[in-house]
């Protein structure tokens, strides 16, 4: 027996018996590449928003955005699969409130870059009607930085197993560190 495929289906166990609904809905929609299929828990509406939202918080620059990860389909399955109602309906009321005051949808790029700061910002000073965007601004950067496009391309990647190195030189500037365990790549 192998060792790397050994290790490659503990993982895979592991991280399914974690999270079996998630992963299997996840991994099934990553094989397939239908860039389409999504949760369902949002309205079209609140989809494009998400869509608006994370393309803000992640845009494409030198290296894919949030968009190209496919991260607004893993917020929907993560809100529909693992937030219990409360939380589900905070997140909708929250993006309501937003496009009920800055008519969000019809707004130009800059004009969406200033309400997402705007939403930012008070989110983070304990305002507890922006709490929603806490999450969906976590769930976001959790999702891109586990995509396989967020970890190779924005962070130095470094495939593991791999060789041990006990000490990696850092200078100011260089791309954080990711490593992981590519099961399906």
């Amino acid at each position: 027996m192998h060792r790397r495929n050994v290790i490659k289906g503990l993982g895979a166990i592991t991280l399914y018996s974690s999270f079996p609904a998630i992963v299997s809905e996840f991994l099934s929609s990553c094989q397939t590449k239908n860039k389409t299929s999504r949760a369902g828990f949002f309205t079209e509406e609140e989809f494009h928003m998400i869509e608006d939202i994370s393309d803000v918080l992640i845009p494409a620059t030198g290296t894919p955005g949030a968009l190209q990860a496919q991260v607004p389909y893993f917020i929907d399955l993560v809100v529909k699969n693992c937030m219990n109602n409360n939380d589900q309906q905070m997140i909708k009321k929250g993006l309501q409130q937003l496009n009920e005051q800055s008519k969000f949808s019809s707004l130009s790029s800059k004009e969406k870059l200033e309400a997402v700061k705007k939403t930012d910002e008070a989110a983070f000073k304990d305002s507890s009607d922006q709490a929603w965007f806490r999450i969906i601004k976590k769930v976001a950067l959790i999702g891109y930085f586990t995509s396989q496009e967020g970890m190779t391309t924005a962070l130095n990647y470094v495939k593991v197993p791999g060789d041990y190195n006990a000490c990696i030189p850092y200078k100011e500037g260089d791309k954080a560190l990711a490593k992981t365990f590519l099961m399906y790549w």
